[in-house]
């Protein structure tokens, strides 16, 4: 992860730009959602990921990254509409938010 990978997030976030992101040696696409800490102090990212390799062979839904784990991450130009309909806004899994999508 590198300094600015916050920025990049909540950017995207804030945007509604997608997220291409390294993550367990695989690339993904991913909706960004939810960027903040968990209850352990980690620094997590909630997203719904549309495309690329993943771990749990689900190649589409939600997935949690850990920002410690992130391999690379980059901003693309593609747009996704807002939150999708199953997004649960202040997630009780962050203690502290960031940034999320708002409606």
């Amino acid at each position: 992860m590198t300094p600015d990978s916050g920025a990049i997030v909540c950017r995207a976030i804030r945007e509604r730009r997608l997220l291409v992101v390294g993550y367990g040696g695989a690339q993904r696409v991913v909706q960004p959602h939810v960027y903040g800490d968990d209850h352990s102090g980690d620094r997590l990212l909630s997203a719904y990921q549309v495309s690329g390799g993943s771990a749990s062979g689900a190649p589409q839904g939600w997935k949690t990254f850990r920002m410690d784990r992130v391999e690379s991450i980059a901003l693309s130009d593609e747009r996704f509409h807002g939150a999708r309909s199953d997004f649960q806004r202040d997630d009780g899994a962050f203690l502290r938010i960031v940034c999320q999508l708002t409606d």
